[in-house]
């Protein structure tokens, strides 16, 4: 059996990488560094399927030079092909559905804007809806959407600071970490880590667009935005983030919003 003891390995090393890295990213220290959270999180994640796609491609090697146990490393490297093909088949299943649902979303908002304004790396699209919203809408011409009661709600600092916001979202790719993220816990709904990192990701993508547009408006000011939103019910737990940006040290002096962002 000695053909099966490097892909053993490596399994047992994906094994220990998916089963042992929830376990061990857990405590306040998340919410007080989101941004190194999301980078374990997501190391963990290419660690652990890194592993697994070498311990197939070792069990291959292994059955091909004839060496005692081959037709065990053999049995394993098509499991492990078997495996890797319902993966990519589910995948492209549920990738498909996932971005057409987004787009029929966003759809439904476009006969109602009322203004595009080319912001050079965004277009910053205004729309009439009664409830107070923006979305960071990604993609080869990625925009943010702004409805017209969040500007009627917030005053002009406190805007620029929801748009800072967003605008990170876009600028850090948190629509593709959260997509791969649904994409893993599809996959893998047997996995209580595949649901822990969706919902990890969940909140770290918004704490870290939080610390971003802090840095370059002052938290005050995104801390009031979030606290008028959360009297409004327009954003799940914007007033657990608002106490966080006044309790974690972020009152140091905003360096200044990018001009694409002023308004």
């Amino acid at each position: 059996m000695t053909a099966l003891l490097l892909p053993a390995a490596l399994f047992l090393a994906a094994l220990l990488t998916v089963l042992g890295v929830p376990v061990a990213l857990v405590g306040a220290w998340q919410v007080d560094r989101p941004k190194l959270a999301l980078t374990a999180w997501f190391a963990a994640l290419v660690l652990g399927g890194g592993c697994a796609v070498a311990s197939v491609v070792a069990a291959v090697a292994a059955a091909g030079q004839g060496r005692p146990g081959s037709w065990a490393a053999w049995l394993w490297a098509w499991v492990g092909v078997a495996g890797a093909i319902a993966v990519v088949g589910l995948v492209s299943g549920l990738s498909g559905p996932m971005a057409d649902a987004e787009r029929r979303s966003l759809r439904r908002l476009a006969p109602i804007a009322t203004e595009r304004l080319d912001r050079g790396t965004f277009t910053l699209v205004r729309f009439a809806h009664p409830a107070p919203v923006a979305i960071a809408v990604p993609g080869r011409r990625p925009e943010i959407m702004v409805s017209d009661s969040l500007e009627s709600l917030l005053s002009r600092g406190q805007l620029q600071a929801v748009l800072a916001h967003e605008y990170a979202h876009l600028r850090g790719r948190h629509g593709v970490l959260m997509r791969l993220a649904e994409l893993n816990a599809a996959c893998l709904p047997f996995l209580p880590a595949a649901d822990r990192l969706r919902r990890a990701t969940r909140l770290l993508i918004e704490l870290a667009a939080d610390d971003v547009a802090a840095r370059q408006v002052g938290a005050e000011q995104l801390a009031t935005a979030l606290e008028a939103l959360a009297d409004e019910g327009g954003a799940p737990g914007a007033a657990e983030r608002a106490v966080r940006l006044r309790g974690h040290g972020q009152q140091e002096l905003p360096r200044g919003l990018p001009a694409a962002l002023q308004v």
